[in-house]
């Protein structure tokens, strides 16, 4: 049983989008007793914390994260615990291997619901919400084949949904530029949704395009939605490569236009201008839809040539690309090995195509005009890793996106809001019970932090330090870190089915 505790000496910001104001917050029994003003709360027996310039807020919830599988590994997940972030909504952008039979570390599971018990009986730091993803579903009952479901095996799909749906996953998401998801068309899809009919289970989704066909795309986005429960969250909301950057007014009046019908959509976005997947995403049609393009690459020199040629009209901009595990962009290392970024890339691929890149494919405009929409909440899109460690290194958003998202939405919509888009709001999307906010009865999951200080120190270039600012996080009502003891990390976290 959790300890009592006392915040004492802060300013509270209860993730409602009210301004910080003077309070303390009684915690017992894990959850949170009394807000009141200062010098009012009745106190017995209880551990004081001394809030003194801080500010107490609800833990933030990560709404776009792939921690599914890493932080079973690494069950301290320093990564998200130390940016304040307490809850997170796994299984995005179609991948959910906690739906499926699996093994990490040791632990076991079948489908979901031995996912969670394993998240019981070994807990990680950090409380988890699933979403039942397409692609795992598709490549489960599928493989990679590219062509459309037969009868039987669409029924399997449906089946392994609604088995995860009833287990609490909070609704299922798709991947449409990934394997093998970009090879289901809307229709598939579609006959998914359908299982989610009359319920409030949501659909998440990375468009399948966020470019060239990026309103055809939420379009087909609104239709699936439509054909299910009607409730829509698009991942990591963006317009790529500058020949699509004013698409930006297009977006946003449509989806205006769909929330002022009644229609249930909403968005989250990572504060970053550079995006982060696996390199393969640097290949032009047709080879982009070839799975098997790395072994090919390796059994062939001619191949070789062809695919350097190929990535002449790659949709990226290869030389600005970065590989975080290098340290270096693409330029840099053709330079430093005397050839073209095209020989670079080639060579990337042949090795794993699913190497971790960066690509300054954003507008910085259009990102600012994104955050401050009052429907887009917070969201890393990180994986989980070892802070600090320099063979575990990624996209900066995975340790600094909400301390980044954090800095950028309080100087232009002020503290209140901020904090309400990192908490209480990602909660009403994902439906997530008695958290988000500061309230008597919910759980204490809280962050204690100086707003004057709070910021990233993570970078693309092989820094994934620990943000600076958090003074303390706790998880229903147990301190899970602490600054005055930075090495202790306390597991409390628990998986949250979603009814």
């Amino acid at each position: 049983m959790a300890k009592s505790l006392f915040l004492y000496g802060g300013m509270v910001c209860d993730g409602s989008g009210a301004e910080p104001r003077p309070a303390e917050v009684l915690i017992e029994n894990g959850r949170i007793a009394e807000v009141a003003g200062p010098g009012t709360c009745r106190v017995e027996n209880a551990d004081k914390v001394d809030c003194s310039g801080k500010v107490i807020a609800p833990g933030f919830i990560d709404a776009h994260s792939h921690g599914d599988t890493r932080k079973l590994q690494w069950s301290d997940n320093r990564t998200k615990l130390l940016q304040g972030v307490t809850t997170e909504v796994d299984g995005n952008c179609g991948f959910s291997p906690s739906c499926l039979p699996g093994e990490v570390g040791g632990r076991r599971w079948h489908d979901l619901n031995g996912y969670f018990a394993s998240l019981r009986k070994d807990p990680v730091s950090t409380n988890t919400v699933v979403l039942c993803g397409h692609n795992s579903l598709r490549r489960a009952v599928m493989g990679t084949r590219d062509d459309r479901p037969s009868a039987d095996e669409l029924a399997a799909m449906r089946h392994l949904l609604e088995d995860a749906l009833s287990a609490g996953a909070a609704g299922w998401s798709s991947g449409l530029t990934y394997f093998p998801g970009k090879f289901a068309d809307t229709a598939e899809l579609a006959a998914l949704a359908e299982t989610t009919k009359g319920s409030k289970k949501i659909y998440a989704t990375h468009l399948r395009s966020e470019g060239d066909r990026l309103l055809e795309a939420v379009d087909e986005a609104v239709a699936i939605a439509r054909a299910g429960s009607g409730r829509l969250q698009l991942s990591h909301l963006k317009t790529i490569f500058p020949q699509n950057f004013h698409k930006l007014d297009s977006l946003l009046e449509k989806v205006e236009k769909l929330r002022s019908e009644g229609f249930f959509v909403f968005a989250d976005r990572y504060p970053y201008i550079y995006s982060s997947t696996r390199i393969g995403q640097t290949l032009p049609p047709p080879y982009s839809f070839d799975a098997g393009i790395a072994a090919k690459l390796r059994a062939s020199a001619a191949f070789q040539q062809e695919i350097t040629e190929a990535l002449k009209r790659s949709p990226r901009d290869l030389p600005t690309t970065i590989i975080p595990r290098l340290g270096r962009d693409i330029a840099e290392l053709a330079s430093a090995e005397g050839t073209t970024v095209e020989v670079v890339c080639m060579r990337l691929l042949m090795e794993d195509p699913e190497t971790v890149a960066a690509y300054r494919c954003m507008s910085e405009e259009n990102m600012l005009r994104i955050l401050d929409e009052p429907w887009v909440c917070a969201g890393s899109d990180g994986i989980s890793m070892q802070l600090d460690d320099p063979g575990d290194i990624g996209h900066p958003r995975s340790s600094g996106s909400f301390p980044r998202f954090f800095r950028i939405v309080s100087a232009r919509r002020g503290i209140g809001e901020a904090v309400r888009k990192m908490t209480s709001l990602p909660a009403e999307i994902f439906r997530i019970p008695e958290r988000g906010l500061v309230r008597r009865g919910y759980y204490a999951d809280l962050v204690v932090f100086d707003p004057a200080v709070l910021d990233s120190r993570a970078d693309f270039r092989g820094c994934n330090a620990a943000p600076d600012g958090i003074d303390r996080v706790l998880v229903a009502g147990e301190t899970a870190w602490c600054a005055a003891a930075p090495e202790k990390i306390g597991r409390f976290g628990r998986p949250i089915p979603i009814d």
